[in-house]
Order: structure tokens, then sequence, then C-alpha cells
């Protein structure tokens, strides 16, 4: 019995940390430098957070990640 709530409770918190987790952006391709732009809802009306990723791969971050992404890639 008290394993069948602790695994409820397991499974409970595991699918709201799932759901509540920030959107996730695809992955940048090589020889492409990408920009994604993070909201804070699906109107698209708060930026909280940019990542850059230049044409070798390294990443550079302003702001934080929010739950809203919206991806841009560009051939180097």
């Amino acid at each position: 019995m008290i394993r069948r709530v602790s695994l409820a409770v397991l499974l409970a918190v595991g699918t709201l940390t799932v759901i509540s987790s920030p959107a996730h952006a695809r992955a940048c391709k090589i020889d492409y430098h990408c920009e994604t732009y993070y909201y804070t809802d699906s109107s698209r009306t708060t930026l909280v957070g940019v990542k850059y990723e230049n044409c070798v791969g390294d990443e550079t971050w302003v702001g934080r990640r929010g739950s809203y992404p919206e991806f841009f890639e560009t051939p180097c």
C-alpha cells in the first residue's frame, strides 16, 4: 500500500515537472546562424530571452528561457 502511494506521488510530481518545463526550440543545423527568441505567452508580446548560435556552434544567452520559443536560422 505504501509503495503504491509513493509511486503515485512520484508519477504526479514527474508529470508536473514535464508539463511546467519551458519549451525547447529545435537544434541549429551545421553551418547555420540561429536565433531563438523566448516569450512569456502565446501572443509573443513579452520577450524574456534570446539564444544566439553562430556558424561554428558557439552559444550566447541573453535573459532566460521562456515557454514560447520562436526559431530563426540563416545559412552561413
